[in-house]
């Protein structure tokens, strides 16, 4: 270059490659620490989804055993409408305590709601061992001589009872619910009722005579017994009675 040249160009400015070099490398690291950022945040979602999704499928597939269609029988009363669902199909899932009990209770309510004259004192004396407390004193007061409306005396000795026993459900382990419909005949005609009792009761320890263990081996006691009349009663003509 000569002095002609440099005389010529006196402001030409001197280019610093090294802070453009530096500055691109800086834009280009930032870029760099962005992406790699990005991809992080965009693994680690990924991680927990998947997380979720499988412990989602394990819970679902440790619940579906637990999902069970069972078959039951559903009884419709044709006069009262009452709908109830009877009994599982499966009958060994009726347990013997469950069956001792329903044997127990029903043949509870036939001894205490059966009259018939001539089996009236047995009938009476069966109620009266399977009951105490107040299901006790409520059937001594049914049948008391100094009670004029005692049961005997309004019904006489050609009134028949007879109990039909329709469902046993039981609401805790010492309390059930019994539906069941009784049919009075009386000078050739016939009278249909429907009944829902409440029982509550209990088995005791306490000892007993030999004899009353014949008929009450496990100590059943009924506690309280309450019956409700469930529909208006059905009177039938007399030669349905008589049938």
């Amino acid at each position: 270059m000569t002095n002609a040249d440099t005389e010529q160009h006196p402001n030409t400015p001197h280019l610093d490659l090294s802070t453009y070099w530096h500055a691109g490398a800086s834009w280009e690291a930032e870029l760099y620490r962005k992406e790699r950022r990005s991809r992080k945040i965009a693994w680690t979602v990924a991680t927990i989804a998947s997380v979720s999704t499988l412990l989602s499928l394990s819970a679902l597939n440790l619940l579906v055993p637990l999902k069970q269609f069972e078959a039951v029988v559903v009884v419709a009363d044709k006069t009262t409408g009452f709908v109830e669902v009877a009994r599982s199909l499966d009958e060994s899932k009726l347990s013997e305590n469950d069956a001792i009990k329903t044997a127990n209770i029903v043949r509870y309510i036939r001894a205490r709601e059966t009259y018939d004259p001539r089996g009236l004192k047995d009938n009476y004396d069966l109620a009266q061992l399977y009951s105490t407390a107040q299901a006790s004193v409520d059937l001594r007061h049914e049948f008391e001589p100094s009670n004029p409306q005692s049961r005997d005396k309004l019904l006489g000795r050609e009134t028949r009872i007879s109990v039909t026993i329709k469902s046993v459900s039981f609401l805790n382990s010492s309390t059930a619910t019994v539906r069941f419909s009784t049919e009075t005949r009386r000078d050739n005609t016939l009278r249909r009722e429907h009944w829902v009792s409440v029982v509550r009761f209990r088995y005791t320890t306490a000892p007993l005579k030999n004899e009353y263990r014949f008929d009450n081996p496990l100590g059943f006691q009924v506690v309280e017994y309450r019956r409700d009349q469930e529909s208006l009663p059905e009177v039938l003509p007399a030669d349905k009675a008589a049938r």
